[in-house]
């Protein structure tokens, strides 16, 4: 990691960890970490000549295969980086696209992460192309088509990147027919959303009885189910749908649109995290899923913090404590402390959204949506 805030004391190492945990998640056994302080980061190398050797040196000492930035790279970085190092480079949003391909299994989901690979691979395949075109050992003639050849990549690329985005655009407004039909029915749809691992999944099957696959993998879920929940007299369609991570790139946000388009439409967004987390961490988890929620245009009347897993905390006190710490962050959001694991609190929690769904001034979902 290069860290190019100077008053940043103590977080950057817990998004260091945070890197630690995704690169195990992702399959890798991890032999190392390094941090540079640098005003701002090196536009050739990301690290500056000096750490950049030490950094070799780690490499060819620990016989490492991958070296994983924290921060997000310029394909000029990346290319520089594993000419140098004589390795695979990766950085966080390569890292966090792994852990997606691990864990996708729909159609939907692949093609999501296959589209947001290639708009991140595309400068990279013409800075290469663009570089082996220049070194002179190709050159356009009847012997050699290089310059031909770096045209052909490019526009291959370019038309693989059309034919996924018309794919997508295509599902994206069959999902948004599919939700215009839930809506018509009158019925509500509360969505379950927050960070990842903080029980989303084991809370949805708490509430509706069903077993679907929970793990304690990052990003177990990708694509969104759809339960009809009856709940004295009345019912909703509850929504599971994928899990937030920290620094999350925006270019991600954007490729996963039809997923989100779940959480934007929702009329009730349970934003769940692990009331168990460290009070830092916890924090910075709530910030970093308040954020997102906001960029979806997600309006505070329509969320329900739930402090999960409160069967780790060491008592109510500890979990009233963080609660209070994060007030500045939450203000008057409602709440709910529950266990999902242990089933309690849910009769609670189900009040509370009954109540803020009886609150809600009008539907979320609108015709302008289609257009």
């Amino acid at each position: 990691m290069v860290k190019t805030d100077p008053h940043d004391h103590h977080l950057y190492r817990i998004r260091l960890g945070e890197l630690r945990e995704l690169s195990i998640a992702a399959g890798y056994s991890v032999s190392g970490s390094t941090i540079q302080v640098n005003p701002k980061e090196n536009v050739a190398f990301m690290l500056g000549r000096g750490k950049l050797e030490e950094v070799k040196q780690q490499v060819a000492e620990n016989s490492v295969e991958t070296v994983i930035f924290y921060n997000v790279l310029t394909s000029k970085q990346k290319y520089n980086l594993e000419r140098i190092l004589g390795v695979e480079v990766l950085d966080r949003y390569d890292l966090t696209l792994k852990i997606f391909e691990i864990s996708s299994s729909d159609r939907l989901s692949k093609l999501q992460i296959r589209l947001a690979r290639l708009l991140k691979e595309i400068p990279y395949q013409k800075l290469l192309a663009s570089i082996r075109f220049k070194t002179g050992r190709e050159h356009p003639g009847p012997r050699s088509l290089g310059e031909y050849a770096y045209h052909e990549t490019v526009a291959s690329l370019l038309k693989r990147k059309s034919l996924i985005q018309a794919e997508i655009e295509k599902r994206r407004l069959e999902r948004l027919l599919q939700l215009k039909r839930r809506r018509e029915t009158g019925i509500p749809t509360v969505c379950i959303t927050g960070y990842y691992n903080a029980g989303k999944t084991t809370l949805f099957n708490a509430l509706t009885n069903l077993d679907k696959p929970v793990s304690p993998r990052p990003f177990t879920t990708l694509t969104s189910k759809y339960y009809l929940l009856p709940h004295r007299g009345r019912e909703v369609f509850l929504v599971d749908t994928i899990g937030f991570v920290m620094d999350l790139d925006p270019r991600l946000i954007a490729y996963f649109s039809i997923t989100l388009d779940d959480i934007r439409l929702s009329d009730l967004v349970m934003l769940t995290v692990d009331v168990s987390d460290p009070s830092d961490l916890l924090l910075l988890r709530i910030k970093t899923c308040l954020d997102i929620l906001r960029s979806l245009k997600v309006k505070d009347e329509r969320i329900l913090m739930v402090f999960n897993k409160c069967d780790l905390a060491s008592g109510s006190q500890e979990v009233e404590l963080k609660i209070n710490r994060a007030y500045p962050l939450i203000h008057d959001l409602p709440y709910c402390v529950v266990s999902a694991k242990l089933r309690k609190g849910l009769d609670e929690l189900m009040g509370l959204v009954v109540s803020r769904l009886d609150n809600l001034a009008e539907p979320v979902f609108q015709k302008s949506v289609l257009n």
